[in-house]
């Protein structure tokens, strides 16, 4: 399932120097600064996991995204993500919640890597960055085996993440890229 992480990661990510934020709160867990992508365009990331948790096992995944070079149109590219998640599992399922008045677009979406019974739940909020150039987004990511959630405590947990991104206060993200810029 990492390979599907990196693949979503790979076409929304990567990390400037300078940034500072080391530590995340989402969803009534604490995240901690453990890797740091790439740090040219297009994409730039850090990835923020549980302390207890190895960055190449995790359960939980939260992780900042600049897109300096995407336009600055959440919705489009919460679409284009759909697509991209589409065209990798047709058997993919999403929503995109749209906020006019605050410019940000949420999609939401459950998929699993080929021949593996290993699925992922993601959810990603874009919006403008600080300076207009250019998209922020946050993700939360939860990895799962089948059997190992039910079809009820997954859409606890879909629901309940929809809801905390919804609430998310997008600033962090944008101040952590601007720090860079």
């Amino acid at each position: 399932m990492r390979r599907v992480a990196f693949l979503v990661v790979a076409l929304l990510l990567g990390y400037p120097a300078g940034a500072q934020t080391s530590a995340v709160g989402f969803g009534g867990d604490t995240y901690v600064k453990k890797f740091e992508g790439s740090k040219s365009a297009p994409d730039i990331f850090v990835e923020f996991g549980l302390a207890p948790e190895p960055i190449e096992k995790w359960s939980k995944l939260f992780v900042f995204h600049s897109q300096p070079q995407s336009g600055n149109d959440p919705l489009r590219a919460a679409t284009n993500l759909a697509k991209t998640v589409k065209a990798h599992n047709k058997d993919a399922r999403f929503r995109i919640i749209e906020n006019k008045t605050s410019r940000e677009a949420i999609i939401d979406f459950l998929t699993s890597a080929p021949n593996s019974d290993i699925m992922e739940f993601n959810v990603f909020k874009f919006t403008r960055a600080v300076d207009g150039k250019g998209l922020v987004a946050a993700q939360f990511a939860f990895r799962f085996t089948l059997g190992e959630v039910d079809g009820n405590e997954l859409s606890k947990i879909r629901q309940r993440a929809v809801a905390d991104m919804a609430r998310f206060d997008m600033a962090a993200v944008k101040d952590h890229f601007a720090k860079s810029r």
